[in-house]
């Protein structure tokens, strides 16, 4: 009898067990791997094999299933259900499901001709054409010992007079062995003094530069990282006569090999209206040290640092090495209520740089920047460099640890909370800025002052008015005043005015915008 039931559950499950279509290369698993694998995964990149056709990929099937199931690949170590940032690449449940299913199923191809065309990657630049090349003046050799090098290569830029810059963008010569590159920019020449006492080309640094450079951060790049611009009215600064200091992880190779790579520069089109600046986290902002990290134990430090002003945070670069394991970083207002920044779960010494935000993310001044870094120092860690486990401190040597995190920042305006990183192609950032009234912030106000923020397409006379509900002229900090192209704001005294609703009227020749404004007792 239930040999009968059996048959009779399969005859019914039959027709829609018919109807499962099958699992195809051309239609279900390409689309996943072009998108998500094969920006590493082709001739001339760092990855190990390339990824750019089906036979490509049945190749190494049996791994791809295995490496995407347990989430190493793709290497994204931020934890997307914590926080998001630009170029994120995440596997969903379901992709990682039809890799599995496609693999056990037998890799069928279906149609070729339902195949996705395979991406066109950019050659030379991802950002069109630069307006300063800086090369390694030769090329240098890596020697196939099987040892990492950290190598600082001295690039001058000759420029006759100081340019702000809107990207920065490493061209990696060799990436079979470049790992990672830390971009720092020098005027005091003492970079170069260093690289005359150092035989060969460049001299070998860890950590730094050897010296307190005029930046420390300046540009950097990983693996598969996506140059991008800064937003319009934000960048850096390159000094006159500067020289580019470019700091290149060699990682271990057996065969002796060469290396000769490019830093692109991308001067502003538009006023740099904010200077992108960097500070770190470190072990001076303990609140549970020293920093030392005794064998045998698992350690979480705690950080925390007072924001003094608002700030819009541009992007966050976490530092750890071989004992890292994880990362959480918030922000917690004076109002009580918590900013996410970023989360890693799993930290990997071989995959680290910064992430950028989708949006700028504004940090008000009071709030308490925070974070937790956990280290694993016992024998169960098996990225320990050493067996048995010794005790480990703050140093700049691979089998020492550090703990920093990079944030990169500029002065809050209001209406940065609108601008979409995220959105702007190179061409909307090259263009010039549309003319436009930001709103008014602090709105509702019980302050003394509110700020004014508006940017135009270019050089005009402007009229900035403060009207009452009746459309009478209670306030008029600027009239008929030229502002140069670009972001600008200014202060609106606000003491003495009855509480209640006003207008803020922008006006230019050819452009009017109004904002309301509401005032407290």
């Amino acid at each position: 009898m239930k040999h009968l039931v059996r048959l009779a559950l399969l005859l019914l499950a039959g027709p829609a067990l018919a109807q499962q279509p099958q699992l195809t290369f051309s239609e279900h698993i390409a689309p996943i791997i072009y998108q998500h694998c094969t920006s590493c995964h082709r001739t001339g990149e760092v990855a190990p094999f390339p990824l750019a056709s089906y036979q490509d990929v049945v190749s190494h099937a049996p791994t791809i299933k295995f490496v995407t199931g347990i989430r190493y690949m793709p290497p994204w170590k931020a934890d997307p259900n914590y926080s998001h940032f630009l170029d994120e690449n995440t596997l969903t449940d379901s992709e990682i499901q039809k890799i599995r299913e496609w693999v056990d199923g037998g890799m069928a191809r279906g149609n070729p001709a339902l195949e996705p065309a395979l991406p066109t990657f950019p050659a030379g630049s991802q950002l069109g054409t630069p307006d300063l090349v800086v090369p390694m003046a030769q090329k240098f050799t890596h020697q196939g010992n099987l040892q990492d090098l950290y190598r600082v290569f001295v690039l001058p830029t000759r420029l006759p007079a100081g340019r702000d810059v809107a990207a920065v963008e490493f061209r990696a010569g060799n990436k079979r062995i470049t790992h990672h590159a830390i971009i720092g920019m020098d005027t005091t020449q003492r970079a170069q003094a260093l690289d005359a006492q150092d035989p060969g080309y460049g001299y070998t640094r860890f950590g730094g530069f050897g010296f307190s450079a005029t930046e420390e951060n300046w540009a950097g790049w990983v693996p598969g990282a996506t140059a991008r611009y800064f937003p319009n009215g934000l960048g850096k600064k390159l000094p006159r006569n500067a020289s580019i200091l470019v700091q290149v992880h060699y990682g271990p190779t057996a065969l002796t090999q060469t290396d000769s790579s490019v830093v692109n520069v991308f001067f502003s089109r538009q006023p740099v209206q904010r200077y992108v600046q960097t500070f770190p986290l470190s072990p001076l902002n303990l609140t549970n040290g020293p920093f030392v990290i005794p064998a045998g134990q698992v350690k979480t430090f705690h950080a925390e640092l007072q924001v003094p002003v608002d700030v819009s945070l541009v992007s966050v670069l976490p530092h750890a090495h071989l004992l890292g394991k994880k990362w959480r970083i918030w922000a917690v207002k004076p109002s009580g209520d918590t900013i996410r920044i970023i989360k890693i779960n799993d930290w990997d010494f071989n995959w680290q740089g910064a992430y950028r935000f989708p949006r700028l993310l504004k940090i008000p001044a009071g709030s308490r920047l925070m974070a937790d870094a956990t280290y694993d120092n016992t024998a169960n860690n098996p990225r320990n460099p050493f067996s048995p486990p010794q005790t480990v401190q703050w140093g700049e040597q691979t089998t020492a640890e550090m703990l920093l995190a990079y944030l990169d920042v500029v002065p809050y305006r209001p209406g940065d909370e609108n601008i979409v990183l995220s959105n702007q192609s190179a061409q909307e950032l090259l263009r010039r800025p549309e003319a436009r009234l930001y709103p008014v912030y602090p709105n509702p106000a019980a302050a003394v002052a509110v700020t004014i923020g508006f940017s135009l397409p270019e050089a005009t006379a402007v009229t900035v008015l403060l009207t009452d509900a009746q459309g009478r002229v209670v306030r008029q900090p600027a009239q008929g005043q030229r502002y140069a192209g670009g972001t600008h704001t200014l202060e609106l005294p606000t003491t003495g005015l009855a509480a209640g609703l006003y207008l803020v009227k922008l006006q230019t020749p050819d452009f009017t915008q109004t904002q309301k404004l509401v005032l407290l007792k």
